[in-house]
């Protein structure tokens, strides 16, 4: 997880609608502005083996998946986050064996859940520094930071939540 300090469509709207639920907001009162970015790199091994090490070459920062949040905030206290999310994508799914791509696609999701909670860390952190008028906000980001931190390491970098290709 690497953060940014500094003072979409249909599928990013249901994305952030659903983190806002998740953190006991709705729409209305979510004030921090958050944008997401969807990125891919692509991976064309078929077998899992190959996969991962392919994942492992190309991946962002030598990992499988990465989450990057940027809070943002003016001398208002108007806040914005912006979460960009690095996934694997398979360049031919269905040039895999069935069993495979059953383990790419379960693999893939879990993968994802994993990075939303990087990225509901960022929006945590956007929603503390608005709670406090903006005061301290690096000392929040760092905060937030460390939770990357924690998370990757109670879980594995996700291993430990289904993140296993095999």
């Amino acid at each position: 997880m690497k953060m940014s300090f500094s003072g979409a469509g249909f599928k990013q709207t249901v994305f952030v609608f659903a983190l806002g639920v998740m953190l006991g907001a709705t729409m209305v009162e979510a004030k921090p502005k958050i944008s997401v970015v969807e990125k891919t790199y692509t991976v064309d091994a078929t077998t899992a083996r190959a996969m991962v090490q392919q994942m492992g070459q190309r991946g962002p920062n030598g990992y499988w998946a990465y989450t990057d949040w940027y809070v943002n905030w003016t001398g208002n206290c108007d806040l914005s986050v912006k979460i960009t999310y690095t996934m694997p994508k398979h360049k031919n799914e269905a040039k895999l064996d069935p069993a495979v791509r059953e383990n790419w696609k379960t693999f893939l999701a879990a993968l994802r859940k994993h990075e939303e909670k990087h990225g509901a860390h960022g929006i945590q952190a956007a929603q503390e520094i608005e709670q406090t008028k903006c005061a301290d906000g690096q000392a929040v980001i760092k905060k937030w930071s460390n939770q990357d931190k924690v998370l990757d390491k109670r879980t594995d970098h996700g291993k430990k939540e289904g993140v296993v290709l095999k």
